[in-house]
């Protein structure tokens, strides 16, 4: 009986844990109210899930802010195009409907069937794409084909958590006041059987994350070392030409007797030196 109000008990942590994603899920319904911020809020509030599944979450404000900031531009991104996707695939079945009604036949059901089919992994893409921007850090193609591979690859996965999100969906319909607790808690659930997936490929996804950040770090090097030479480059040429390099010269200037501002100004170059770094023609 002791153990039943033991704060570490496994079932109080996972009271907890759930009231964690209810403060959270205020947290996302906030910082989504532009609607264009939504993607960066469901990237947060999954990096935080992700390490709730883990047992390494930390703070509930810091955690999500840092994440939020950290994956704005991705996920905004991200955000626009899943938008898009959503609206040309509601477009099609909009079209297939009508075809279907006035046609009808079995080429209205094979089309029908083809753009369900096709509307379905997309949406089974975007189950992976989130927490798969808040956990690794890949670049925009790559998170787009890893969720592709994951979707595909784990068909069974895929289908559960496409029930949790109806099941969510269910009960937005029902008590569509507090439809942001619903999706915390398809984002909580979820993340359970996304973590089994990351599993699975996590010595891939870690030595691509490694080679991708290594040759980000190579590309700033080349970068800094073009810098560095281009401005030495400049200094030996401006040098060889002979022609003047303006000089910050202070002069005072008095007025009515009485000393006046300080004045910054440049000297104007000697002739024959048309500009800095060409030699005289």
């Amino acid at each position: 009986m002791s153990r039943l109000f033991d704060p570490e008990n496994k079932f109080w942590n996972f009271i907890g844990k759930i009231a964690d994603v209810t403060c959270m899920s205020f947290l996302w319904v906030g910082t989504s109210l532009p609607l264009v911020t939504m993607g960066a809020a469901t990237t947060a509030f999954y990096s935080y899930t992700m390490h709730q599944v883990r047992d390494t979450e930390g703070g509930i404000l810091s955690g999500y802010f840092k994440a939020f900031r950290h994956n704005f531009k991705k996920a905004t991104l991200l955000w626009l195009l899943e938008v898009a996707g959503l609206a040309f695939f509601a477009a099609d079945l909009v079209g297939v409907w009508n075809l279907f009604l006035f046609l009808g036949g079995l080429p209205a059901v094979l089309v029908g069937a083809l753009v369900l089919c096709l509307a379905f992994l997309f949406l089974g893409c975007t189950f992976y794409i989130w927490p798969l921007l808040a956990v690794f850090e890949f670049p925009l193609k790559k998170l787009l084909t890893n969720s592709f591979v994951m979707a595909v690859g784990n068909l069974p996965v895929t289908l559960t958590l496409a029930l949790v999100w109806a099941l969510a969906g269910v009960g937005c319909f029902y008590l569509s006041g507090v439809f942001f607790v619903w999706v915390g808690l398809a984002i909580f659930a979820s993340s359970y059987f996304v973590d089994m997936v990351f599993k699975k490929y996590t010595g891939e996804l870690a030595e691509e994350e490694a080679a991708w950040k290594q040759k980000q770090e190579e590309r700033r090097q080349r970068r800094k070392q073009r810098g560095v030479v281009g401005a030495a480059a400049s200094d030996t040429q401006a040098r060889r030409s002979g022609c003047w390099v303006p000089q910050p010269v202070r002069l005072r200037r008095k007025q009515g007797g009485e000393a006046g501002a300080a004045l910054r100004f440049f000297k104007a170059p000697p002739r024959g030196c048309r500009k800095i770094g060409k030699r005289n023609s």
